[in-house]
């Protein structure tokens, strides 16, 4: 499930929960950013799918869940980040949790930033725009 534009505005979402995808889906078509949105459901997809990709393909900002099947964020940020042709992609964490060990984890892993899932739709579309400004650096 992907919308697309250019590659260069690409997003990559992992995530395996499908309807915390949708929500993001939406919420990014709603606050009119018209990025190409690929999903994967777990780090193992994620690292697949950017090794196989060109460098030019590559996307311009991962959001990232902690808490996942086979490969979990922690590990999945780790890797990303030690990997010199994608180290520079800024990673934003996007979790249930509230950890302060998570929080302080990631951000040592090299994560841009952590961000807890809102429970509300409103929620989503506050957090778009720090997405677009890591974009804009990236």
């Amino acid at each position: 499930m992907s919308y697309t534009t250019t590659a260069s505005s690409t997003i990559l979402y992992i995530d395996d929960d499908s309807d915390d995808c949708l929500i993001l889906k939406s919420s990014l078509e709603d606050c009119g950013n018209s990025s190409k949105l690929i999903f994967a459901n777990d780090g193992e997809e994620a690292v697949r799918y950017l090794n196989s990709v060109s460098p030019a393909s590559l996307p311009a900002l991962i959001i990232l869940d902690l808490n996942m099947p086979r490969w979990d964020g922690k590990q999945t940020l780790s890797y990303i980040k030690s990997q010199p042709h994608l180290a520079a992609i800024p990673v934003v964490v996007l979790s249930t949790s509230e950890s302060k060990m998570d929080k302080d984890a990631c951000a040592q892993l090299g994560a841009a930033s952590y961000f807890q899932k809102p429970f509300h739709y409103d929620g989503y579309r506050s957090i778009i725009n720090d997405f677009n400004r890591y974009m804009k650096a990236s």
